[in-house]
């Protein structure tokens, strides 16, 4: 049966049908939910059935409802020792299923939407509630208006806010002095463009408030202030958009025509000189119109990839920005076309003029092969494609020459110089007498955005009537100097910064150029400082300048938990980059790209962690870095670069290459490498040949893998370098066990382990065993194979190697699943995949969940075994890793043939449909509480 508290209160069969119960009826079998299953007295029921007051025949009047209610229950109700009670362990009660699924682990928002589609009214509504009945249905409110509250901030959170406005709504009618729901409604108006009605839910609540002799807290009455004032914290980034830094100024016209030609065509290109704002309105229009692309809404930022990257750069730089891994044996342009797929999705591609004939030719081959994919671009040009719909954008509208101050402030370029200038002052605006000069200022800057907030900034230290002075002197000297009115302009406004700078600030500027990305100020101080150059001479000498640029706004702090990281306006950038290109500077550019590039050689330099926390914050900090690394490769791979340092950085990024699935590109990049260092032997080449054969291999290219392996073997002989031959070895017997050239595989591991085992080499022998097993494995010689992959995890384990360690207790289970000791592979496959889930390592996990989906095959669950097989072969083909060990391969295709005999037509549809709903991240959760 199923009991039903939230809301009238009622019971029902299990076909669906009420039961009717007349009130005392009901209050008595509300009573005993409450209890959960302990005994309750006849007194205590008495004073639940009649919480008004008891008649003299209450006690007899008791029997005759309890008798009642059995015959509509049955034996649920039971008599005891103690009192009356009720089991109905068997039966649903809403009550209980709400607070199991707020209690719940997982998708929060899910959780909540299932939770609160449980009530359905007040709790307990129907029923003359005496004490403990009350006392229930209070603390069932209080659970229900906290979970209202957290599904409110997620639902919001994840853009759903319309939905959010509608429930919120109503919430509050019901609780008007509810703060936080208050809270969260005014919010979700806000965001929704009805600020005018945020406020009016304040005003209300205010009133509901001082009838109950009480006033509004600080917390909502802050948040009616920063509603009023348009606070940018307040919208907050569609997902994969950052934040706004402050608040988005005018340009409502423009942000609705750029809306308006979206919907009209599939490419639009925003258009303008450097510092008119284009990235800024890109991302404004992105956020709102987010939520009408359920294929989901992309930005990828270009200005880190280096002019020259080439073609497939650029495209695996967009496919990891939208989460698309290479595949094996397929073009990364493909692999980027499928994952995009035929949703409707947004792509935006910020600052596209140095990339444009790529990005074209990208946007052409994406447009013609994902229908339901719409392009924005941003470029100082358009890209000159068919379709492509070009959006000029220049500067904010300005005043009219001698227009009334009154009018003047409304206009766009001084509301936007007016708000900047009041951020730098402190919260001072500016004063009537301001207005004038300030409407002439940003004439003279021709309303340019960026121009306007590098004006701003310096009214920290000077007047406005200073700063139009200064600026009337540079753009008189620089008339003529370039052929585009407003890149004159916009170069003016630079210069006249630069001007105002003193020689270290400059040099400081110029150096951390060479930055492509973010950079934090143990990086900037690296790179600022030069003891055989020109002052600064020392890291802690470019503090100080570096903290001034960026009081300037030539410099951007982007605020992380414990690390402050900067960053350069692409514009900025681009003129300090040039500033540090002139040949007055004396060699000042290599040196700076030099230091760059070593920054990363270090950071690379040890081995990547194997502990999970640390080897996932490895993982983040490359990959914060990844533009900056990408543009030293680029440096040292030039030809003018240092190509020794180079190979040295793509040598040590394999690991990173191989963990993101972006095998392809760190090919390419070691390939670049060794092609342009020279051929001799090296301790560097051979193991830059190495890495190359594992991502070789691990994407497939078996015989590439084979050959490159070949010739690190060689190149560490020729060396006499054992612990290289050892790796090479290692590496060529994986290879070769893949290809079933068994044969080559167990003489390439045997040597491995006779020479590890020689040099005491403990880490090696562990991985010699492990690999050597693996081909005793593929030969059948399983006794053999589980000795050696029990002695190798022995190994791994006394110099805690937890990814050996992981792969040794997968390898040792596959064993133990053919043999028939099933238990025992499970309890192995299990920990493999905690510690594959600890260290982050998703190709691990998917190896886990395909040794569980083919035990759950074993143990005569079809259905299960073959929803996990193709959920591990969806995550193969997202990660590009395809099983290449042949027995793994062979006892893959076995279970799925065995589980889809075992399964009716529909039994397999229903597999393949509950994959396409589990997540990697689920099925692993799954698997680990099992």
């Amino acid at each position: 049966m199923r009991f039903e508290l939230l809301g009238p209160f009622r019971v029902r069969t299990p076909a669906g049908a009420d039961v009717p119960l007349p009130p005392r009826h009901r209050a008595l079998l509300a009573a005993l939910l409450v209890a959960d299953g302990h005994p309750m007295s006849a007194e205590r029921l008495v004073a639940e059935v009649w919480p008004d007051g008891a008649p003299a025949t209450a006690a007899s009047a008791l029997q005759v409802y309890v008798s009642g209610l059995r015959k509509a229950i049955g034996d649920r109700l039971r008599t005891t020792q103690a009192g009356y009670l009720l089991d109905v362990a068997g039966d649903t009660v809403d009550a209980r299923e709400f607070e199991r699924l707020l209690s719940s682990a997982g998708d929060r928002l899910v959780l909540l939407d299932e939770a609160l589609a449980l009530w359905h009214g007040p709790a307990f509504d129907g029923v003359a509630a005496g004490p403990a009945v009350h006392a229930a249905a209070a603390r069932l409110t209080e659970l229900l208006l906290a979970a209202r509250r957290e599904w409110g901030g997620l639902a919001l959170a994840a853009g759903r806010t319309g939905e959010a406005t509608a429930e919120l709504t109503g919430w509050v009618a019901q609780h008007p002095a509810s703060e936080p729901l208050v809270a969260l409604l005014m919010l979700a108006l806000h965001r929704t463009g009805r600020t005018a009605e945020a406020l009016g839910v304040f005003a209300r609540t205010e009133s509901a408030l001082a009838d109950l002799g009480t006033r509004a807290g600080a917390e909502l009455a802050t948040l009616a202030e920063a509603v009023r004032r348009h606070d940018p914290t307040l919208t907050p980034p569609a997902p994969g958009l950052p934040g706004g830094r402050n608040r988005f100024i005018g340009r409502r016209a423009e942000l609705d025509r750029a809306i308006t030609l979206l919907g009209t065509g599939r490419l639009l290109t925003v258009a303008g000189p450097g510092g008119c704002g284009k990235t800024r309105i890109s991302y404004e229009m992105t956020r709102e119109v987010a939520t009408e692309y359920p294929g989901g809404a992309y930005v990828v930022e270009l200005a880190g990839l280096a002019a020259g990257s080439g073609a497939e750069a650029l495209t695996a730089h967009v496919a990891a920005a939208v989460g698309a891994r290479e595949a094996a044996g397929v073009p990364i342009a493909e692999t980027l076309n499928r994952h995009l797929g035929s949703d409707r999705a947004l792509l935006l591609l910020d600052n596209c003029e140095h990339v444009r004939a790529d990005v074209a030719a990208l946007v052409h081959g994406l447009l013609a092969a994902c229908p339901g994919v719409r392009v924005v671009t941003t470029s100082r040009e358009p890209l000159g494609l068919p379709g492509e719909i070009v959006l000029p954008l220049g500067g904010l509208a300005l005043p009219a020459p001698g227009a009334p101050a009154r009018e003047a402030a409304r206009s766009d370029a001084v509301r936007l110089l007016a708000d900047r200038v009041a951020a730098a002052r402190g919260g001072t605006p500016l004063s009537a007498a301001e207005e004038p000069v300030a409407a002439e200022l940003c004439r003279r800057l021709d309303g340019l955005p960026l121009a306007l907030e590098l004006a701003a900034a310096r009214l920290r230290a000077l007047s406005l009537t200073e700063v139009v002075s200064r600026l009337d002197r540079r753009l008189d000297l620089l008339v003529g100097q370039l052929p585009e009115g407003r890149h004159r302009t916009m170069r003016a406004a630079i210069d006249w910064g630069h001007d105002l700078l003193d020689e270290p600030q400059r040099i400081v500027l110029r150096r951390l150029s060479v930055f492509a990305g973010g950079f934090d100020l143990a990086s900037a101080q690296q790179v600022g400082a030069d003891p055989d150059g020109k002052a600064p001479h020392t890291g802690d000498a470019v503090l100080d300048p570096l903290l001034q640029l960026v009081d300037r706004s030539l410099l951007e702090r982007t605020a992380t938990t414990d690390v402050s990281r900067y960053r350069m306006i692409e514009t900025i950038r681009e003129y300090a980059a040039e500033r540090l290109a002139d040949e007055s500077t004396d060699g000042e550019s290599a040196r700076a790209r030099s230091r760059h590039a070593q920054l990363w050689a270090d950071l690379l330099a040890p081995p990547p962690p194997v502990e999970g926390p640390a080897h996932a914050a490895w993982l983040a900090t490359v990959g914060a870095e990844y533009d900056n690394i990408r543009a030293a490769l680029l440096w040292t791979l030039d030809g003018d670069g240092d190509a020794e340092l180079g190979l040295t950085i793509a040598a040590a990024m394999w690991w990173y290459w191989w963990i993101t699935g972006r095998m392809l590109e760190g090919r390419s990049w070691l390939g670049r490498a060794l092609e342009a260092t020279p051929a001799e032997a090296t301790p560097l080449r051979g193991r830059a040949l190495r890495v190359a054969a594992s991502l070789a291999r691990n994407s497939g290219d078996l015989e590439a893998a084979r050959a490159l392996g070949e010739q690190g073997l060689a190149t560490f002989r020729s060396l006499n370098d054992r612990a290289g031959v050892i790796a090479a070895l290692n590496n060529l017997s994986i290879t070769a066990q893949g290809q079933s050239d068994f044969a080559a595989s167990l003489a390439y591991g045997n040597e491995s382990l006779h020479l590890a085992a020689e040099d005491g080499n403990a880490r090696a022998v562990a991985a010699a065993q492990n690999n050597t097993a693996g081909t005793l494995r593929c030969m059948g010689r399983l006794d053999e194979a589980s000795a050696l992959f029990t002695l190798a995890l022995a190994g791994f384990r006394d110099i805690t190697e937890r990814r050996g360690e992981a792969a040794a207790l997968a390898n040792l289970s596959i064993v133990d699943r053919r043999l028939g000791r099933l238990t025992a592979s499970r309890t192995g496959m299990i920990e493999s995949l905690r510690l594959y889930t600890e260290l982050e390592i998703a190709e691990g996990q998917v190896d886990a969940i395909e040794g569980l989906a083919q035990l759950a095959i074993l143990e005569a669950r079809p259905a299960e075994g073959l929803t996990l097989l193709a959920v591990a072969e969806r995550e193969r083909s997202t990660l590009g890793a395809p099983i290449f060990t042949p027995d793994e391969a062979a006892d893959r295709d076995a279970a799925e043939s065995a589980a889809r005999t075992a399964l009716t037509s529909s039994d397999i549809a229903a597999a393949y449909r509950s994959a396409t709903a589990t997540s990697l991240t689920a099925a692993v959760e799954a698997a680990l509480r099992s």
